[in-house]
């Protein structure tokens, strides 16, 4: 049985040693882009930033006056825009592997290992998620979506196990570590925070109810108070109205509501059919109630946290990831569920490959798009490298593009071309390489 274990185990280290290395390798290729740009500088005096202590007076800038009230990512932002690439590389390489495992983690409950299901995950994600270059390799855009998911993941496990039967907070320590974290996680992500706390605090009610007691886990009630104080933080900054409408009204939010869920369903279509027949077989073979219901919180958080930008300002594409990315796992959750039947999980299996053989020609386009961003982008370097060393403090560059969503540069402002209104992000850019003015040139003008 050992003997089995460790092989199984073997088999999970395999997988993420190949994840990390080929994450690695995205992050490489991925440039700084749009906001990394800005966040460099102390938003309190304009100087670049060089120390941690710097961090803190940015922010009660950002807090007060711009951006919004997320505290806690975009204080990671600015910390790993002041060293290395490299850094952030490794660290957001590895964070992207730490996902998937807790994905699969969470889902598995304690069954065997399967490879194949463990690469059917960023599979999923690789296909189906939207703006993927700016949610799991842009600097700005990973730490406040993709860690906002492993956060997710780390609070909805308390709460999954306590489903399941059992404590993870079985110690006072780890109760008040715990509501650190959550102070935390509910000061991170408007959309995400919001819709995994209320659903922790779902799956809590659900427990006290199955056993009959509230007194028994009434110490879970304090980690979700806590994320909701972190939460309420975010909503009342003085520039936390900025990332909602003004003069909302019953028929703008329904109308909101319908385009959002358009766009909702447009975009994870496959997706959503996959989810229900799965759920549909789960139900019909009447596999283990407590499984499915997990599956439809995860579901659940999907619809919440997409419904939420009924009230949003503005929609970059990226924001539907928050929802689609529960609904991937919601799918995760159910592909692990069959494989409790003998019968059944050879449907389970089925569905991994076709995954896999489906995505060989999608992985082969975002591979070379984002190399190729990446050659142009060193290409550019140079380019301003050669401006510097010559004297020349203004320069117009090509435009870099990108033909798919799995380079950061897709849906995301290169740069202004020389005679335009909006200062970003050429101002920030041009501080960056030490310039006076940086512009882009497009291939359809004859400026110089």
């Amino acid at each position: 049985m050992n003997k089995n274990f460790f092989r199984q185990y073997n088999k999970l280290i395999l997988g993420s040693i190949i994840l990390f290395f080929t994450a690695l390798l995205f992050n490489h290729w991925t440039p700084y882009a749009a906001d990394d740009y800005s966040y460099m500088f102390n938003l309190s005096d304009g100087s670049r930033m060089t120390s941690i202590g710097q961090i803190f007076s940015s922010l009660a800038v950002h807090y007060t006056k711009y951006g919004n009230g997320r505290l806690v990512s975009h204080f990671f932002v600015m910390l790993f825009l002041i060293g290395s690439k490299w850094i952030f590389n490794l660290v957001n390489a590895f964070l992207f592997v730490l996902l998937i495992l807790s994905i699969y983690h969470l889902t598995s409950h304690k069954k065997a290992c399967s490879l194949l299901l463990f690469f059917a995950i960023p599979t999923l994600l690789w296909l189906y998620m939207p703006a993927y270059g700016q949610i799991f390799l842009w600097l700005d855009g990973s730490i406040n979506y993709m860690w906002s998911y492993l956060f997710a993941l780390l609070f909805l496990s308390v709460y999954i196990t306590l489903l399941r039967g059992k404590s993870l907070l079985n110690q006072t320590w780890k109760l008040i570590l715990f509501c650190v974290f959550t102070f935390l996680f509910g000061n991170y992500s408007e959309n995400v925070s919001f819709s995994v706390i209320f659903t922790g605090f779902l799956l809590l009610c659900i427990t006290m109810y199955r056993q009959k007691s509230i007194r028994k886990f009434f110490i879970y009630i304090f980690p979700i108070a806590c994320g909701a104080l972190g939460y309420l933080i975010l909503l009342l900054s003085p520039s936390g109205s900025a990332k909602f409408s003004e003069n909302l009204s019953l028929s703008l939010l329904f109308k909101n509501a319908i385009a959002i869920f358009t766009e909702y369903y447009n975009a994870c279509r496959i997706p959503l059919i996959l989810f229900f027949v799965l759920l549909g077989i789960a139900i019909y073979h009447k596999l283990n109630k407590t499984e499915i219901l997990i599956a439809l919180s995860f579901f659940f958080i999907s619809v919440i946290s997409s419904g939420m930008l009924m009230i949003a300002s503005y929609l970059p594409e990226r924001s539907l990831a928050n929802g689609i990315v529960f609904l991937l796992i919601g799918i995760v959750q159910l592909l692990q569920l069959l494989r409790e039947h003998v019968r059944l999980e050879c449907i389970s299996l089925c569905v991994c490959i076709y995954l896999l053989v489906s995505s060989l020609m999608s992985y082969w386009e975002g591979s070379y798009d984002i190399y190729r961003v990446h050659k142009e982008q060193a290409v550019r370097d140079a380019a301003i490298e050669n401006s510097v060393n010559s004297g020349n403090m203004t320069i117009g560059v090509p435009i870099i593009t990108s033909t798919t969503k799995y380079s950061c540069k897709y849906g995301l402002l290169d740069l202004n071309g020389k005679d335009a209104k909006d200062p970003f992000p050429n101002v920030y850019v041009a501080k960056y390489y030490g310039l006076d003015q940086i512009y882009v040139i497009y291939p359809d003008l004859d400026n110089e």
